[in-house]
């Protein structure tokens, strides 16, 4: 026969053996002095007869196989010792003291703070700087305006000073249309109906300030809803953003995580409310002080200056040219799109205030704009974004921490018999690798 791991040949007890219950030695002695005195055992070599030398050749198997074995047995226990280290990794640190958990709540503030931080500074990761696709050269200059600001508008967008540039920017672009075009002949017939009002008050050639007072009111009561709107914005998208970045801080799925979170989310909104009444209350404030008609503003009297001296222009150009020449008679000045054709003499004051209304207001637009963008940064930023670290540091004891974040007890156990396996395998491991 074909025996792939050899033979030994063993003498079986008999019943009559098995019923004394001879000890082993007896029969050991008895197998060797059967295998001398039997004749067809006398060629076959010793170490093929025997129950020892049949011992002897299992252990010898036994040994071949491991030592066959034994690189992918240790293969395999490298890759679990490297499996249960990375889940050991994974779970979150030990918290089993006050002052461990402070040290743990201190350092997520820390980096709660760098992001929000980094974010208001403008040093953005690289995936969030090429978040806004290039515009394509073919197509129009409204498709890219269109693409950029739904772009500006991601709330989830994570650039807060991006954000809160396209916000206010949107703010400047509101308060801008929001105006008449004090220059159709539409606002003209209202000027004239304020001007044949106030006939006897002053000279025609120097019509009342009150006038401008009138107008002025009817524009000034446009200014609020950009405001609000440009608040109210910015409060949404910082309560979503910080919320968010919060939780991005809390990643790992510890056991506090969720009332933790839940209560630094209270902090955080109730701090940006705070700061939005505030700004509110400023803004109305400012809103107030602009019911004054007043400005120190060089651009304001640059601009009527540069508008009559066109007009002088223009009148002169027509008087010198033949008939048969065409001269415009619309020009831009400072954004202003005029048309200075038709105007007779009684029409002049009437010019006068529609450039003093007009120049004016674009005074207020550009200082309400400068002025309501400060004032959200200054709360928003400076006096909430920017502390609010402080805030949540401060907001709760050791003791509260330690009470919330103390590792539970069935993920201690857990930890404590991840590393006992890691240290059985590592044992194990360096007794395979030294066989």
């Amino acid at each position: 026969m074909a025996l792939k791991l050899g033979c030994v040949a063993v003498l079986n007890r008999t019943q009559e053996e098995i019923d004394q219950n001879i000890p082993f030695d007896e029969m050991r002695r008895r197998e060797q002095q059967f295998f001398r005195s039997h004749k067809a055992f006398e060629d076959v070599p010793e170490q093929y007869l025997g129950s020892e030398q049949l011992v002897k050749r299992l252990a010898l198997i036994q040994q071949e196989r491991i030592r066959s074995t034994l690189p992918s047995i240790i293969d395999e226990l490298k890759k679990e010792v490297k499996s249960k280290k990375y889940e050991l990794k994974q779970m979150p640190p030990p918290v089993n003291s006050e002052m461990d958990c402070w040290a743990l709540y201190t350092d997520l503030i820390k980096k709660y703070r760098e992001i929000i931080n980094a974010r208001i500074h403008g040093i953005y990761d690289n995936e969030m700087q090429f978040k806004i696709e290039e515009p394509i050269l073919n197509k129009s200059y409204s498709s890219q305006t269109t693409t950029s600001t739904q772009s500006s508008n991601d709330r989830n967008d994570e650039r807060i000073a991006f954000q809160l540039y396209n916000r206010q920017k949107e703010c400047r672009e509101k308060l801008h249309n929001c105006f008449k075009n004090f220059f159709t002949s539409q606002y003209r017939k209202i000027v004239l109906k304020l001007l044949e009002e106030n006939a006897g008050v002053a000279l025609p050639n120097f019509p009342s300030f009150s006038i401008i007072e009138q107008l002025y009111r009817a524009e000034k009561s446009k200014f609020q809803e950009p405001c609000e709107d440009l608040i109210q914005s910015f409060t949404e998208y910082l309560k979503l953003i910080l919320i968010k970045i919060l939780n991005e801080v809390f990643t790992e799925e510890t056991s506090y995580k969720y009332q933790l979170t839940h209560r630094l989310t209270d902090i955080i909104l109730r701090t940006i409310d705070e700061s939005e009444e505030r700004c509110s209350n400023d803004i109305k404030k400012m809103l107030e002080i602009e019911e004054r008609v007043f400005t120190l503003n060089h651009y304001y009297m640059d601009t009527v200056n540069k508008i009559k001296s066109t007009f002088e222009e223009y009148n002169n150009n027509s008087f010198k040219l033949n008939r048969t020449t065409r001269t415009s008679s619309t020009y831009t000045i400072n954004d202003f799109e005029i048309d200075v054709s038709g105007l007779s003499n009684e029409h002049q004051a009437a010019l006068d205030i529609q450039i003093a209304i007009s120049a004016y207001c674009r005074v207020v637009e550009k200082r309400i704009v400068d002025q309501v963008s400060q004032l959200c940064y200054y709360w928003f930023i400076t006096q909430c974004a920017l502390v609010l670290d402080s805030k949540l540091n401060s907001a709760f004891t050791s003791a509260n921490l330690f009470e919330w974040m103390r590792e539970p007890f069935d993920q201690q156990q857990k930890r404590e018999n991840l590393k006992k396996s890691i240290n059985a395998m590592e044992k194990a491991l360096f007794m395979g690798q030294n066989a």
